[in-house]
């Protein structure tokens, strides 16, 4: 218990014996009532003496505790207050939304109750342990226990999850996220699908566009998905999708206007090649599908002229393979898109629902597949970095927790030991405080 000393000064007071009182000496007395004398002021002079009192009714352990909780508020404090900042201050529409990267509220709430749920027992055993309820203390601990264990595990779930998906940093490496849907995802798209890095497609010179295309053809998916669940559906998607991409960044005329089929807008097009991999239904659906009619315009167009210009070819053999292979493309990309207009059109509610993902990537998962293809998430690097550092820094708390409660399990909870729990029952309840902040700003907004 902590005490505190009072100084007090006075003639008159009467203060308990029990008190220590320091009086000045015989001379100083006689001294100072001289001075005093001469001077004109009182003959009395009141008594120096210190007073011992108690202080507040807090032990050590406790005022540490709070002095070290006070140093966790600051450093959660920056590290949410960082997140709103960049949350908020990103441009409209441009942060994911939850399902957008695997992030389930189902899951969310229920860690969210397990902690409450907690911070109840851990009042609980400390109660009873006040009260030398030794054997009803355990089991209150275990059952706190218990629940720090389940918020872990569900927490790991939702880790694996979104390691499984590709929604994650990925240090010393390129992560999978891309901010744009631009010519560098596409080319490292194509990268990931054949094994091989490849070039940029360029609009700029036709000679080099033809040269580009002329190795297209060529092209397969990487031989260590040879024996690959999903190496059937990366051939489809490379030769009905990556090479159109290409064909069309290379030697289509960028438009921004598309509906009179002159041209398409290479910008759109790479955002529904992004969509095929991984789509983002609310944000880019309607572009989607408005991009793919689009492109049905323009094919349609395409194939009419394409006999006129087999026929002024006449015999020369490369501009022959270069109009065939043209043929492949846009007939391998008008089927392709035959399909997936018919299934667009079904049901417009389906296309927007936040909650049906699909995409390359999730089939290729489904089947077994080991790929995974990069993903347009504007910000998604950015959600991913503060997503896995701020719950990472609270899971580790929660296992610093853990570990404070499995001391006491080995002990006899009589009432000696109160301190103790109290102590560590107010760091779970910071633990679980700090989760409340997090949980509305990941799994709601």
């Amino acid at each position: 218990m902590m005490t505190g000393v009072r100084l007090v000064v006075g003639s008159n007071d009467k203060r308990p014996h029990s008190r220590k009182k320091l009086k000045m000496s015989e001379h100083e007395e006689h001294h100072d009532e001289h001075g005093q004398s001469d001077q004109g002021h009182d003959d009395h002079h009141g008594h120096l003496q210190l007073e011992y009192e108690d202080a507040l009714p807090i032990n050590n352990g406790k005022v540490c505790l709070w002095l070290f909780l006070s140093t966790e508020i600051m450093f959660f404090a920056g590290l949410i207050g960082t997140y709103i900042v960049l949350r908020f201050g990103a441009p409209a529409g441009t942060w994911p939304r939850p399902h957008d990267v695997h992030v389930d509220e189902i899951w969310g709430t229920i860690n969210t109750f397990i902690l409450i749920f907690s911070s109840f027992t851990v009042v609980l055993t400390y109660e009873a342990t006040k009260r030398n309820l030794a054997k009803k203390a355990k089991v209150y601990l275990a059952i706190t226990f218990l629940c720090g264990c389940a918020f872990l595990g569900i927490k790991m779930l939702e880790y694996a999850g979104k390691f499984e998906h590709g929604i994650h940093p990925r240090p010393g490496s390129r992560s999978l996220l891309y901010e744009q849907a631009d010519v560098y995802y596409l080319r490292d798209l194509k990268a990931v699908v054949t094994g091989v890095q490849g070039v940029i497609p360029l609009a700029a010179k036709s000679a080099d566009a033809e040269a580009a295309a002329a190795q297209v053809p060529d092209a397969e998916v990487a031989a260590p998905t040879s024996s690959d669940p999903g190496r059937e559906t990366l051939e489809g998607f490379l030769h009905h999708s990556v090479q159109w991409a290409e064909y069309v960044i290379g030697q289509v005329p960028n438009e921004e206007m598309s509906s009179e089929g002159n041209g398409l807008n290479h910008r759109e097009v790479l955002v529904a090649l992004a969509q095929e991999v991984y789509p983002l239904e609310k944000r880019y659906g309607d572009l989607t599908t408005k991009t793919h009619e689009a492109e049905r315009d323009y094919i349609e167009a395409r194939l009419k002229v394409l006999p006129d210009f087999v026929t002024a070819a006449g015999e020369d053999n490369d501009v022959l393979s270069m109009l065939a292979y043209e043929e492949t493309i846009l007939k391998a990309r008008q089927k392709f898109l035959e399909e997936h207009l018919h299934s667009e059109g079904g049901d417009e509610d389906d296309s927007h629902d936040d909650h049906s993902h699909g995409g390359l990537n999730v089939t290729l998962h489904d089947q077994g597949s080991a790929v995974i293809l990069p993903m347009h998430i504007p910000s998604g690097n950015m959600f991913a970095a503060t997503y896995f550092l701020l719950t990472g820094f609270h899971a580790l708390h929660v296992i610093v927790g853990l570990i404070l409660f499995a001391f006491p399990m080995f002990w006899t909870l009589e009432k000696s030991r109160a301190n103790y729990i109290e102590n560590a029952g107010l760091y779970w309840h910071f633990v679980d405080l700090v989760w409340i902040f997090l949980f509305p700003l990941f799994y709601l907004f």
